[in-house]
């Protein structure tokens, strides 16, 4: 998925994985810098569903963004079952 930082806006890049080492950061990937982490506070997410962008942290506080049981991996739900609980079965 799309996320790019609150600070700009001008380089989007993609995510969907957490960091399992840390607390509260994503593996990001991009042309400009190849990959790295970033803190959640710290971006916004374009939702496909919604067609805008929107602050990480409130898309996963609204289960607009989910996780895997696993809490490995985070995307956004496919069916309003696994929206309400906030996370997927696999």
């Amino acid at each position: 998925m799309k996320v790019r930082m609150k600070t700009d806006h001008h380089h989007p890049f993609s995510s969907g994985k957490f960091n399992t080492t840390a607390i509260n950061e994503v593996l990001g990937f991009g042309d400009v810098f190849g990959s790295d982490d970033f803190f959640i506070h710290e971006l916004d997410v374009f939702l496909e569903s919604k067609k805008k962008w929107v602050d990480m942290r409130e898309a996963f506080k609204n289960h607009d963004l989910i996780t895997d049981n696993y809490n490995t991996y985070f995307f956004e739900p496919k069916n309003e079952e696994d929206r309400k609980r906030g996370y997927t079965l696999l």
